[in-house]
């Protein structure tokens, strides 16, 4: 269905038309076959007089003194049914088709919460115009209680459930039995399988439309987080709805055009940096001429600028290389980072551990924990690293034993050509690129970095980047 929908590319308007209008197919369908299926809505009413009718012999319609003397049965009792209705109404269908009547040589016994009611009893033997002692009457509980001995000419309703038997002349016992359902019955039944029914047809119909709709929603969020690790990702692909169409090309341009600011603006620093070398080789040429204290302040001002020259092109060649991305084990990158300075005496220890693989430039990765390394071993004389992962990033920390930063400077200290005065003089070389250029090493492959202050005394520089090969 998705691809249908891809191929036809449909509005989201259409398709949300078409998943209500799937929903109105299947509740009306529901709806029609449980009107068409669906068994009576409840038990119907039965009369008294109509169980007395059942329960008759043939000699009760010659006997003169019963109900019945004279001929067939006239229909309800005189005098009605005590409720306000006329004596020849109907009331429901015919009792031989709700009651079943069984010939049992023993008498019944009272089920399923029935008992005796003396009312009903008497009345049935006087319908039959039998001596109560022929006949055995158990009702439900609540028609039971809610029937007083009825005048003579009234007639009782029985709702529920209920037994009545007439002792026959032949010693037999003729029965009438009516058992009400409780809940569920087959109504209530009925209408949870078509509601069942209903929900398996729409429940997957529903799964499919929401999925075909969100796809593409997905995938432009998807996108928009590759962008933020990785600025040279691919275009996104020109699926979806009509409306999304529209975002991803807007979505394409706009990567496109930041793609090409950022590399216009790369290449003017660069351009810039590279042209100053010119005048400043030709202001060392020149200083030939000068006294020697002048020579010499204005010889430190032209290495200092050449030093910021060098590190601002470095700077755009970091991220010139962080937008090639390849598979690598970080762990290992690390390593031969402190195996160098271990090998040049310095105090650098990396903690074990299993391989982490990750996607990045290795020589701007590189480029990164040697810049850290390198300002853990300045100020604060070894480094100590620790490798793991966390909610699929990789975790790097690095501890030094310096004076730490103060909290107000920790975010101030990632700006390009800024400097701790109190403990990072010109005499360390440093120009204020080196953590700007570690930053935009992490942020270009989708990573943070922070930095905190250890209890203990010293600095903690923490690295987080995602783990996976894309």
């Amino acid at each position: 269905m998705s691809v249908f929908w891809q191929r036809r590319s449909l509005s989201i308007y259409g398709r949300t038309f078409l998943l209500m209008l799937a929903a109105l197919v299947v509740a009306e369908a529901v709806g029609i076959a449980f009107v068409v299926y669906r068994p009576p809505t409840e038990d119907q009413p039965v009369q008294l007089f109509s169980v007395a009718r059942l329960l008759r012999q043939p000699g009760d319609e010659r006997d003169s003194q019963g109900p019945f003397g004279g001929g067939p049965p006239p229909g309800p009792p005189p005098g009605g049914f005590g409720d306000g209705r006329p004596p020849d109404a109907a009331v429901g269908p015919p009792p031989e088709a709700v009651l079943p009547l069984r010939n049992s040589p023993t008498p019944p016994n009272p089920v399923n919460g029935m008992s005796a009611s003396e009312p009903l009893r008497i009345r049935l033997a006087q319908l039959l115009g039998v001596d109560r002692n022929a006949v055995l009457f158990f009702a439900s509980e609540s028609d039971r209680l809610s029937r007083r001995a009825p005048e003579q000419g009234n007639n009782a309703t029985l709702q529920r459930s209920f037994v009545a038997a007439r002792h026959m002349s032949d010693g037999s016992w003729n029965i009438v039995e009516r058992e009400v359902e409780g809940f569920p019955n087959a109504l209530h039944r009925r209408a949870m399988l078509l509601f069942a029914l209903g929900a398996a047809m729409l429940l997957p119909l529903a799964w499919l439309f929401a999925r075909a709709l969100s796809a593409p929603i997905r995938r432009f969020s998807e996108a928009a987080l590759r962008l933020g690790r990785d600025p040279n990702a691919p275009p996104l692909p020109r699926e979806g709805p009509a409306e999304m169409l529209v975002a991803v090309d807007s979505f394409n341009s706009m990567q496109a055009r930041l793609n090409r600011l950022i590399q216009e603006r790369t290449h003017m620093v660069g351009a810039i940096a590279h042209d100053l070398r010119t005048p400043l080789t030709r202001l060392a040429f020149r200083l030939e001429d000068l006294p020697q204290p002048l020579r010499e302040k204005v010889d430190a001002d032209i290495f200092e600028m050449k030093s910021m020259v060098s590190a601002a092109l470095d700077f755009i060649r970091d991220r010139v290389l962080s937008g090639q991305r390849e598979p690598l084990d970080f762990r290992l990158l690390v390593e031969s980072v402190v195996d160098d300075q271990s090998d040049l005496g310095h105090d650098v220890v990396l903690q074990s551990g299993t391989p982490i693989t990750i996607a990045g430039n290795p020589l701007a990765l590189r480029r990164m924990v040697g810049n850290l390394v390198d300002n853990a071993l300045k100020y604060g004389e070894r480094a100590r690293l620790r490798l793991r992962v966390a909610n699929d990033q990789c975790i790097l920390e690095i501890d030094d034993d310096g004076p730490g930063i103060p909290e107000q400077l920790q975010q101030q200290v990632f700006e390009p050509f800024f400097r701790l005065e109190t403990s990072r003089s010109r005499d360390t070389g440093g120009i204020g690129l080196g953590l700007a250029t570690v930053r935009a090493i992490v942020l270009d492959h989708g990573g943070e970095i922070g930095l905190g202050n250890r209890k203990g005394g010293g600095l903690r520089v923490t690295v987080s980047l995602p783990v996976g090969t894309s």
